[in-house]
């Protein structure tokens, strides 16, 4: 899976107030990129596949934010407990923002790349829902939006 420059163009249009013009400070790019990381460790597993497209989506938030900042070399963090601390504390500083939207469609995006969302990676998900404080019906919504922008037509 890869997300391009335009499907990563709607998904910020999606969760930035609902199309309108925004972007994320450079600081909330960081937390975003940092919750992507996060998600990819989800599930234990490293993949080849999995890292590379988050360097792409992590070079687009960086690019999207106006932050001079080259994405970081993807780090698997197998101690599960921190990766849970970690995740409350970058959502807690994103709740309530736009860029709190964006960090869960991005992370959502990465646990599903593989196409095999492990158990792991659904708690994942539910549990950043949760500290990034997204309703779970807004939850849903950013969910088949999100579906819709990156499944091939056939």
């Amino acid at each position: 899976m890869n997300i391009d420059a335009e499907q990563y163009k709607q998904i910020a249009s999606i969760v930035y107030y609902d199309g309108k013009e925004g972007a994320p400070t450079p600081a909330e790019a960081e937390l975003v990129v940092a919750i992507c990381q996060l998600a990819v460790a989800a599930d234990g597993v490293e993949d080849a596949d999995e890292a590379n497209l988050f360097e792409s989506i992590a070079a687009q938030v960086y690019a999207h934010a106006g932050a001079a900042t080259t994405p970081p070399t993807f780090q698997p963090l197998d101690d599960a407990e921190q990766r849970r601390d970690l995740v409350k504390s970058h959502a807690a500083q994103l709740a309530g923002k736009p860029s709190a939207s964006l960090a869960y469609a991005l992370a959502y995006i990465l646990a599903i790349s593989d196409l095999d969302l492990a158990p792991e990676e659904g708690d994942f998900i539910d549990e950043l829902a949760d500290a990034l404080e997204i309703d779970p019906d807004k939850a849903d919504e950013l969910i088949v939006a999100i579906t819709d922008v990156i499944t091939p037509d056939e």
